[in-house]
């Protein structure tokens, strides 16, 4: 496999080469600005006109909030969406889809429907085709040729989730303005409220849980700025969890008894146990006790007759809360925020209705819990509000988000580290090692490509954009190749927080061709990209020649689906995220006692820089910057971790950093034209015993 090897970021990566994000559509002169929630439970939509002081939302069947379920009806080959998919829902859970946000960007996650499948791409398309249909939108449609629209997401929805709701709105033939996360929108809209337009600076905590997504932001207000300073959140927290644990408390009371074994999540006996719970959990709200009793839940003969009390409720909720309540203290701990600063918490979601949500609050925060908006159409309101941003009927308005997850690519330490995983793959599936690559590919045939995908998800993972950094994102780290004579770097690009691949949500990959002659070490820029939307782009770059990549990726395949144009003209709509780390500050410090000191230090032993090699150092003059070791490869970055868990006062400690600072050493001079190759093996090779307790 064609990997790189770990370098620490260079100043160099000041200069970024930036290359457009794709051009998002403008709307034509007198569009309305439209902004469509796409929610787990329902879907609203809000369309916010020239000269109005608020959004209006649209009302569909004489309510606001469209349900996102879909029914095949295949007596009439037609899809029921909305209001007529959920009467269908009383009468016949099992074949009524819904909640299907939860597996957005997941072709695998199919939905059955009397026979019929969807995935939940399929899904978002016929409820936003539903919502393209009211009249007011088919008028906005024949008048200005299409319908322009901000559309919400879970502030924790990944690059693939983003894409397929893009590509759900596309094909209901919806241009999308932007993709916007779901509390960020909502702290819009109450910016919106008489009250709220007079304040000044105040830092707001959004909780948003609804039917399926649970999101946390913690926003930083200066009047009409409104600034992100980080987002938590989980795509599979929400009501529906707590109608589930009160679904499965009941299937204990149902008669005749070991009906469990008929009780599994896709029967009708729990479809509606489901209903059931979510009726008690909505009268439970109001009253202390609640009769549970229905007749035969599956066909088969089989009742239930109970009754739940306000403190079973709760019981079984507060764990699911607990899990809300840890999201919001990292999201606070993220964005550097003490619970006694927050101003005011504003509740969106529907499930924010639950008194035990609202209790949990006040007792956390000690500040206003505030829910004058109704919490189900916040959302639609505060995207509404992005959209006329964007077009310009809200020019004064200024909203700074930030992206979900950390992105990175996948590493190696050196050629033994590759040997290891190969030979742990090699043993999984059963091939002999060491082993021939035409003796491998004779004896796996068509399942190599499941071999590869194995060794890929044991690379370390080194990050460069780095979770709550503000949009649009950017940020490059350069990598050094590993064999002499490479001819190509495997870029395996995943998002998440884990330490390895396997750990992480798999991006996309690409082979970049290297020009030759190729030594070992060989530097490459690799730059990742979040856009406004929050979706990836991947630039790469050969120092020293004009060989470069540019790609995008179609996040829930893989695949790479366009290369993108080099453009400086956008340089200034990114932000430099570099400084939100704090990473430079020790270049500043220009004291020689200040360096002396670090460097004695393991937080800076580090490996050989990017740089010309020994002959051409005569040719060109470096930077004092990049004639300083400064530059981190993977085996480095482990061993720092490693004696940051360890005391300093430790025997091990001292031997661990004496062999970094030899190896450190051996790479510069490496770098420098120095053929020392068997040196830096045998200190790897110590150093790595001594990492692993050998």
């Amino acid at each position: 496999m064609n990997v790189l090897q770990f370098k620490k970021k260079n100043k160099e990566n000041n200069r970024n080469n930036s290359y457009s994000s794709e051009s998002y559509p403008k709307s034509p002169q007198g569009a309305s600005a439209i902004g469509i929630d796409l929610g787990t439970t329902n879907s609203v939509v809000s369309v916010f006109s020239n000269g109005a002081s608020h959004p209006v939302t649209l009302e569909y069947e004489n309510s606001y909030l469209v349900p996102s379920m879909i029914f095949f009806n295949k007596n009439e080959n037609e899809n029921f969406v909305g209001n007529k998919a959920k009467l269908q829902n009383e009468i016949t859970p099992v074949e009524v889809i819904k909640s299907t946000k939860r597996s957005m960007g997941k072709n695998n996650a199919l939905f059955e429907s009397n026979g019929k499948q969807y995935t939940a791409e399929d899904a978002a398309t016929l409820v936003l085709n539903y919502l393209v249909s009211h009249p007011t939108l088919q008028e906005e449609k024949e008048k200005f040729g299409g319908i322009w629209a901000v559309i919400t997401v879970p502030a924790h929805f990944d690059d693939a989730a983003r894409l397929a709701t893009v590509a759900a709105a596309e094909k209901a033939g919806i241009h999308v303005l932007r993709i916007v996360n779901e509390p960020t929108a909502a702290a819009l809209a109450y910016s919106m409220m008489p009250e709220d337009k007079k304040t000044e600076k105040e830092t707001l905590a959004v909780f948003d849980l609804g039917g399926g997504t649970f999101d946390v932001s913690i926003v930083d207000r200066d009047g009409l700025v409104f600034n992100v300073l980080s987002s938590e959140g989980d795509v599979h927290l929400g009501g529906d969890d707590i109608d589930e644990a009160i679904a499965n408390s009941l299937v204990d009371k149902v008669h005749p008894q070991l009906v469990a074994r008929r009780s599994s999540k896709s029967s009708e006996l729990y479809r509606n146990l489901i209903l059931l719970a979510e009726r008690a959990k909505k009268a439970l709200q109001s009253e202390g006790l609640y009769q549970v009793q229905a007749n035969d839940l599956d066909g088969k003969g089989s009742s239930i007759e109970t009754e739940l009390s306000r403190e079973n409720f709760d019981e079984m909720v507060a764990p699911i809360l607990q899990r809300t309540l840890f999201l919001t203290e990292s999201a606070m701990h993220a964005a550097k925020r003490n619970p006694k600063y927050i101003s005011r918490i504003l509740l969106v979601g529907g499930s924010t209705r639950l008194v035990l949500v609202r209790k949990m609050l006040s007792d956390y925060f000690a500040c206003i819990v505030d829910a004058r908006l109704e919490p189900d159409l916040a959302v639609s309101w505060g995207a509404s509000l992005q959209a006329a941003i964007i077009i310009g009927i809200q020019p004064d308005t200024i909203l700074v988000d930030v992206c979900s997850h950390s992105l990175g690519i996948g590493v190696v330490e050196n050629t033994e580290a590759i040997n290891e995983n190969f030979k742990t793959v090699a043993k999984k599936f059963g091939i002999p090692y060491p082993i021939s690559e035409q003796e491998l590919h004779r004896k796996l045939g068509a399942r190599i490509e499941d071999f590869n995908n194995e060794l890929q998800k044991l690379l370390h993972v080194a990050p460069i954009l780095h979770r709550n950094s503000a949009l649009p994102a950017r940020r490059s780290e350069f990598f050094n190749t590993i064999y002499h004579n490479q001819h190509a770097v495997h870029v395996v690009v995943v998002q998440g927080e884990g330490d390895i691949v396997g750990e992480n949500r798999l991006i996309g990959s690409f082979l970049f061709e290297l020009e030759q002659p190729c030594p070992k070490g060989t530097r490459c820029e690799i730059q990742l990209t979040y856009d406004v939307n929050g979706m990836v782009h991947v630039f790469a770059r050969q120092l020293g020649t004009k060989n470069e990549a540019k790609a995008q990726f179609d996040s829930r395949t893989g695949e790479v689906t366009g290369w993108t144009s080099l453009n400086l003209d956008d340089e200034d709509q990114f932000t430099d995220n570099e400084k939100l780390h704090n990473v430079d500050e020790i270049y500043e410090k220009k004291s020689t006692t200040k360096q002396l000191e670090k460097a004695m230090s393991h937080e800076n032993i580090v490996s050989f820089p990017f740089g010309r090699k020994k002959e051409d150092l005569q040719k060109a003059e470096l930077s004092a910057y990049e004639c300083e070791p400064e530059i981190v490869n993977a085996l480095i970055l482990r061993a720092k971790r490693y004696l940051n868990k360890i005391q300093k006062e430790n025997k091990e400690y001292n031997l661990i950093l004496e062999s970094l600072k030899k190896y450190s050493s051996l790479l510069l001079k490496a770098q420098q034209g120095h053929e020392n190759d068997e040196d830096i093996e045998l200190v790897e090779t110590n150093l790595l015993a001594l990492l692993e307790g050998k």
